[in-house]
């Protein structure tokens, strides 16, 4: 597999972030009281940057994302985008889920899919079909315009799940394990994709994985929660230089070294409860 080629001349972690999460928390009712999924959650993001968020199984990640796009009202905190609090969906933030099947209609086209979240933006249907065609040419679709998803493997599924998204023009995607679903060959041709399409548009990337090998590989920071209600443990620079390759980047000794310290950080949440019988 071809190394992946990265622009080098985005700009760094400087200024006002693209997104800033301050002391977020998410609660959600029972009959024996509110439960707390996520508790006092701070990162940032800034313009260009990708950024993966793990942790343990159930800690959170999924609810901490939604909150984050705002479909999930947040039970205290804020959520900033370009300097302003959001309070529900926002134009300029694109999410792809981790169920491609769910995400797309069948009855649907593949064009047609990826035109969906541009029907209502008041564009002329030039600039709508010019975007649909950018978007499936940078998933390398446009071969597929007039299929249907249930005639589309699983991969290339997921990939107009990416091309809607990116039709929108997001200056942040939001990705909750979008290859999850996926075999490991086309898991490490999305991840190529993913890295071509970033290094191509200069969108800033928020991914949540829990595969640990996939956010070194991809990122330029790993946020870590611990165990749910959860928190941030720790934001690791990823100083692995670009361009990266599936074989090549996971073979030298500091992306060794950093896939060890997450799993570490990643276990030593997942001991802490199971010994406390609390969360961490």
């Amino acid at each position: 597999m071809d190394p992946v080629t990265i622009q080098h001349d985005r700009p760094g972690p400087a200024g006002t972030p693209v997104l800033d999460v301050r002391q977020l928390s998410k609660s959600y009712p029972s009959r024996k009281g509110d439960v707390l999924a996520v508790r006092s959650i701070d990162f940032a993001v800034h313009s260009g940057e990708f950024v993966s968020v793990v942790g343990p199984s159930g800690c959170g990640k999924t609810t901490l994302m939604m909150c984050i796009a705002g479909l999930l009202p947040i039970t205290g905190g804020k959520v900033d985008f370009q300097g302003e609090t959001m309070s529900g969906p926002r134009e300029g933030v694109a999410v792809v889920f981790q169920d491609y099947s769910r995400s797309l209609f069948p009855w649907l086209t593949v064009e047609k899919n990826v035109t969906l979240p541009l029907r209502d933006r008041g564009l002329p249907r030039t600039e709508i079909r010019d975007r649909v065609r950018e978007a499936l040419d940078m998933v390398n679709l446009a071969h597929a315009a007039a299929l249907y998803p249930w005639q589309l493997s699983g991969g290339m599924q997921q990939r107009v799940a990416i091309a809607r998204g990116l039709a929108v023009r997001p200056q942040m995607l939001i990705m909750d394990e979008p290859f999850a679903s996926v075999d490991a060959q086309t898991r490490a041709s999305l991840e190529d994709l993913l890295l071509k399409v970033w290094a191509e548009t200069g969108t800033t990337v928020l991914f949540v994985t829990h595969d640990i090998d996939e956010a070194v590989y991809l990122s330029d920071r790993v946020v870590v929660l611990s165990q749910g209600p959860s928190v941030v443990v720790s934001d690791l620079a990823v100083a692995i230089e670009r361009p990266r390759h599936q074989i090549a980047t996971k073979q030298l000794p500091l992306f060794g070294e950093l896939r060890e310290e997450v799993y570490s950080l990643v276990m030593a949440a997942q001991r802490r409860t199971s010994l406390s019988g609390e969360p961490a």
